[in-house]
């Protein structure tokens, strides 16, 4: 089904080590990525500290050999928060720092003659959202998932082209979803995919292995399809992992393995958890195509670069692009993987 194909065509990442759940997005020719986390002096295994970025990179599709440029600093170091883009702009929206949860939006645009980004501020989310998910459909922007300050499973809708506060829509049914993916068909219906809610001290944490659905015009959740096993025979969650919408289809890749994750946030993993070879944590390496027409699966396989959480899947002229993400629990990655969807037959 698939060529075998890795692409190092971008250079890496300019940050040490790589960084995991950046901001990032494609603006025009660039993809910008801003903010994200590491362990850059003791890794995580030994106790390190985690340290969060305020630095947005750019780099010029069209002039790839010159590299990353800095072109600016988010206002606060932040990771775990959710890209919208909509024409010619990205939005920046929640995540988390060293000082906690964060409900900050940001619209950021590019003036490339000057090599540099603007930052515009908009209303904040009602509440604090981290490890949270959104998307675009026109003019709109949602998000929903993650972490927030009222412990519900919040969606909020904003208009780019109003000076309207956020909108509060029916909470999505069932467990909360950290870490989850949402996506939207640019119609009517939003998806969200996968993800996890913490255990409690009354409850194991549980995985998501399917995708929701909201029509946005009946307002009402359903529950759609579950994902598909992995080779193994096993559930996947999509914990970590990341996704786009192209055409009909919604492209999904990364993020955990359920059986190993589900272990771990429930106090079931190995003492030496955190030291294991990257193979051992079986993270995803499969690129998953769900059409959206007849609500089938196609999987390719073992595509190498893909097994990353916290990365960041986006799209350029007909090629997907892996940015960052982590290979295993506190390691990240400053590749930038490259694999042209011609290569991938459907």
């Amino acid at each position: 089904m698939v060529k075998p194909y890795i692409a190092n065509s971008i250079p890496n990442h300019p940050i040490p080590h790589g960084v995991s759940a950046p901001f990032a997005g494609v603006i025009n020719d660039w993809i910008i990525v801003a903010g994200g986390c590491n362990f850059p002096d003791i890794p995580a295994a030994e106790g390190g500290k985690k340290v969060y970025y305020s630095e947005i990179y750019a780099i010029n599709m069209k002039e790839k050999s010159k590299g990353w440029k800095l072109i600016g600093r988010l206002p606060n170091s932040a990771a775990y928060g959710a890209t919208v883009s909509i024409g010619d702009n990205l939005y920046f929206i929640g995540g988390e720092n060293m000082e906690g949860k964060l409900n900050s939006v940001y619209k950021v645009s590019m003036k490339s003659e000057a090599c540099k980004v603007d930052l515009e501020t908009l209303p904040s989310i009602p509440e604090c959202i981290t490890n949270l998910s959104g998307t675009a459909i026109g003019q709109d922007i949602y998000i929903t998932g993650g972490i927030t300050d009222t412990n519900k499973n919040s969606v909020y809708r904003i208009s780019t082209q109003s000076s309207s506060e956020w909108e509060k829509l029916l909470s999505y049914p069932g467990n909360k979803r950290i870490q989850s993916i949402l996506l939207a068909n640019g119609k009517n219906e939003l998806y969200l995919i996968g993800g996890f809610q913490s255990p409690s001290k009354k409850k194991e944490g549980v995985l998501s292995d399917d995708i929701l659905c909201y029509n946005i015009e009946k307002r009402s959740w359903k529950r759609l399809i579950e994902l598909p096993f992995d080779e193994n025979g096993e559930k996947r969650c999509l914990v970590g992992g990341s996704g786009i919408a192209h055409n009909d289809m919604l492209i999904l890749t990364g993020g955990v393995n359920y059986k190993i994750f589900n272990n771990a946030i429930n106090g079931k993993a190995p003492n030496d958890y955190l030291k294991k070879p990257v193979e051992w944590y079986k993270f995803n390496d499969d690129i998953l195509f769900f059409n959206l027409r007849n609500k089938t699966w196609n999987i390719v396989k073992d595509v190498n670069g893909m097994a990353k959480a916290g990365g960041i899947l986006l799209e350029y002229k007909n090629s997907l692009y892996m940015i960052c993400g982590e290979t295993k629990p506190g390691i990240r990655s400053s590749e930038v993987i490259t694999i042209p969807l011609s290569h991938i037959e459907q």
